[in-house]
């Protein structure tokens, strides 16, 4: 599975880039963060048009999107890569969130829970629940149901 997650803005001296590099470190899946300038919502999806890696499926994370219980998000993971679908890029917006143009050339839009997040904090719970989906997937005991 080859994950690119494009975003915009920098993690510098996040206290989010150390937790996201911890995730990052465990994951088997080849992970790519690509981070982005940050700007106007038309700028931003500019970047983010001309950083897609090719032949990916788009998905983008949207307050207004579909939630998923982590086991249902491992599902959707290992049902994309059982339909050819190998290569997957999570897009996340700035402060303004992603434009139309983006949300309707992504194949689904997903979101984190009703809340809104900041952008750097979004991405480090995305990449904390592909973690977990990697886990579910391969049976490691990391996810507990209750």
């Amino acid at each position: 599975m080859h994950i690119q997650i494009l975003s915009p803005g920098k993690f510098e001296n996040s206290p989010h880039k150390e937790v996201f590099a911890h995730y990052h470190k465990r994951m088997k899946w080849k992970i790519e963060l690509k981070e982005l300038a940050q700007g106007t919502k038309e700028e931003e999806q500019k970047l983010i048009l001309k950083n897609l890696k090719p032949a990916t499926k788009l998905i983008a994370l949207d307050e207004r999107g579909q939630e998923f219980s982590s086991t249902n998000f491992a599902k959707l993971i290992s049902d994309f890569a059982l339909h050819g679908n190998s290569h997957l890029s999570f897009l996340i917006g700035g402060a303004e969130g992603l434009t139309d143009d983006i949300l309707k050339k992504s194949s689904l839009k997903i979101s984190l829970g009703k809340m809104t997040l900041p952008h750097l904090m979004a991405r480090t719970i995305l990449l904390e629940q592909l973690y977990r989906a990697q886990s579910i997937l391969a049976g490691h005991p990391y996810h507990r149901e209750s």
